[in-house]
C-alpha cells in the first residue's frame, strides 16, 4: 500500500463512526446513482464488484432496487468496510478490504456491474484506473459511478483565492475529461447539489465527519489565522458547499448476437426494404414483433418474403399484428390487448436475424413502454435507416443519442433516397456512426434490386462488428 492510500485508509478509518450523520449529499447521491443503475439492462441475478462502499449507503439502496445479486463489496478502509456489515444485515454478500484503484482480483474474475458512489474521486490517477475497473467487466457488463466534478466546492475556493491563498483541496476533473477518460461508449452526467451550513465551523466539523477534512496530497493546511480569514469570508457568502456530482457510465461490448434490429429515424423511411437488403446480403432470417398496418397491406413478413425469395422457414411470425395503420399502444388498445416486451422473444434460429421495428425508436408500445425498451431488452447491435433529405441530420443525431443513452451498440447508418454528401459527412462526424451504405430508393423496388442493393453492404463478420471509427470520407456506398 503506497503513502496516498495509506492515508486514505487512516482517514475513513476514523470517520467510519461519524460518517452517516455527516452525509446527506452522499445519501442523496447513492440513491439517484442506485435509480440509474437499477434501469439499466442487467441480467438476472448479476455479479456485482462495489468500489469503496463506505458504510454501504450505494449497496443497501441498490439492494433494495435490483433484488437477487452475487456481491463483492469493498474498502480500502477495514473499519467503513465493517460500517457497512452492519447495515445489510441479511443476505449473501462477499466483503473484501481491497484498494478500488488497484484491485487485487482472482485471475479470470468478471462482473456484469461494478459500482462505486462518490469514492473514484479519491484514486490518484483516475482516467487508468477507470480502465482497469472496464477490464473486470463481462461482455455486456456496466461500470456505473458517481464522483465530484469542477465546480464542487466552488464558494470554498472563491473564500480562499478572494484573499490571495490556494485552497487545499484536490482539484477536481470537467465533464469533459471525465467523459475523455470513459471513450465513445461511455456517458456523463452534471448534477448541481447545495448543501447549507450553518457556518465555516459546521462546514468543516462534516467533511472531518465523513473522513474528507485532510488537504490533498501536496497542498499545504493553512495557518491558523489563515484559515480564520477564510471561515468569515465563506460565512459572509452564506456557508453554503456546492457539489457538482458527475455520473459515469460505460458499457464493456457485449458478446455479438447473430443478427440486427433495424430502427429508423421516422415512419417510412425504408425499414423494411432495408431489412430485407440485409436478409439476402446475410441470408438471415427475418422478424418483425410488432405489425400495424394490416387493413392496407400484406404487412413487412410478406413483403420482405416477395423481395428476398426467403424460405418459410426463414421468415417469423410477428407476436403482435394489428389491422390499424396507427401506433402499436393505440392498434393494440383498439384490439383490447397488451403488448408486453416479456411476450417478445428471439426466435431460436442457426442463421443471423434482422429484427424489424415498427416505426422509430421512440414510438409507443404501450402506455410503460417504447420500441426503445424493447430494443434494449433484446439487445441487438441497431441498424438505423435514415430519409437522405433535409432534417436527415438533426433527426439521426437525436435517434443516436437516444439509442446510446440506453446502452445499445450502433452498428451503423443506411441512407436512403437521395445522396447528400454533407448529410453523410455530418452524420458520421458528429454522430460518431459508420454510414454502412446508400441506398438510391426508386419508384420500382423488387427482388432484382434488393438483390443489387445487397451487394453494396458489407458482410456480417468481425470486421463489421468492430467498434466504428468513422471517416466522413469513407465507407460503403453507391
Amino acid at each position: 500500500m503506497n503513502e496516498h492510500s495509506a492515508r486514505l485508509r487512516q482517514a475513513f478509518d476514523a470517520a467510519a463512526d461519524t460518517y452517516d450523520a455527516a452525509a446527506p449529499v452522499q445519501r442523496a447521491v447513492a440513491g439517484r446513482l442506485a435509480d440509474r443503475i437499477a434501469a439499466l439492462p442487467l441480467p438476472p441475478r448479476p455479479r456485482i464488484l462495489a468500489i469503496g462502499c463506505g458504510t454501504g449507503l450505494l449497496t443497501q439502496a441498490l439492494r433494495a432496487r435490483i433484488g437477487e445479486a452475487d456481491w463483492l463489496v469493498t474498502d480500502l478502509s477495514p473499519r467503513m468496510l465493517d460500517a457497512c456489515r452492519a447495515r445489510l444485515a441479511a443476505g449473501e454478500v462477499e466483503f473484501r478490504v481491497m484498494d478500488g484503484e488497484r484491485p487485487a482480483l482472482e485471475a479470470g474474475r468478471r462482473f456484469e456491474l461494478i459500482c462505486s458512489s462518490l469514492a473514484v474521486q479519491w484514486f490518484e490517477a483516475l482516467g487508468p484506473a477507470l480502465a482497469r475497473l472496464a477490464d473486470l467487466l463481462a461482455p455486456g457488463g456496466w461500470l456505473a459511478f458517481s464522483t465530484l466534478a469542477a465546480g464542487t466546492l466552488e464558494d470554498w475556493r472563491r473564500a480562499h483565492a478572494e484573499l490571495g491563498l490556494a485552497c487545499g483541496g484536490p482539484a477536481y476533473p470537467s465533464a469533459e475529461a471525465l467523459a475523455g477518460m470513459l471513450g465513445p461508449r461511455g456517458r456523463i452526467e452534471i448534477e448541481t447539489v447545495v448543501q447549507a451550513h450553518a457556518d465555516a465551523r459546521a462546514f468543516l466539523g462534516d467533511l472531518k465527519a465523513i473522513g474528507a477534512g485532510s488537504p490533498a496530497s501536496g497542498r499545504r493546511p493553512l495557518a491558523p489565522g489563515e484559515l480564520k480569514r477564510v471561515m468569515r469570508r465563506f460565512d459572509q457568502a452564506g456557508a453554503s458547499a456546492r457539489y457538482d456530482v458527475a455520473y459515469g457510465t460505460l458499457r464493456r461490448r457485449p458478446r455479438r448476437a447473430a443478427g440486427v434490429f433495424v430502427t429508423g429515424t421516422d415512419t417510412g423511411v425504408g425499414k423494411t426494404v432495408v431489412s430485407a437488403c440485409l436478409v439476402k446480403a446475410w441470408g438471415a432470417d427475418y422478424f418483425k414483433p410488432v405489425q400495424t398496418g394490416l387493413a392496407e397491406e400484406a404487412g413487412d413478413t410478406a413483403t420482405v418474403a416477395d423481395l428476398t425469395g426467403a424460405e418459410p422457414a426463414r421468415l417469423h411470425a410477428p407476436v403482435h399484428a394489428f389491422a390499424p395503420p396507427v401506433s402499436p399502444d393505440l392498434a393494440a388498445k383498439e384490439a383490447g390487448v397488451a403488448i408486453r416486451l416479456d411476450d417478445v422473444q428471439l426466435p431460436d434460429s442457426p442463421r443471423p436475424i434482422v429484427v424489424e421495428g415498427a416505426g422509430g425508436a421512440l414510438v409507443p408500445l404501450s402506455d410503460q413502454a417504447t420500441m426503445l425498451d424493447l430494443m434494449v431488452r433484446l439487445d441487438l447491435p441497431v441498424v438505423l435507416v435514415a430519409a437522405d433529405r433535409l432534417g436527415a441530420i438533426n433527426q439521426t443525431l437525436l435517434t443516436l443519442e437516444a439509442l446510446r443513452a440506453r446502452g445499445l451498440e450502433v452498428l451503423g447508418v443506411v441512407l436512403t433516397g437521395r445522396a447528400f454528401a454533407d448529410n453523410r459527412a455530418a452524420i458520421a462526424r458528429h454522430g460518431g456512426a459508420r454510414i454502412l451504405a446508400e441506398l438510391p430508393f426508386s419508384d420500382r423496388i423488387d427482388a432484382d434490386q434488393v438483390a443489387a442493393w445487397a451487394g453494396r453492404l458489407p458482410p456480417l463478420d468481425d470486421r463489421l462488428l468492430q467498434p466504428a471509427h468513422p471517416d466522413p470520407e469513407a465507407g460503403t456506398s453507391g
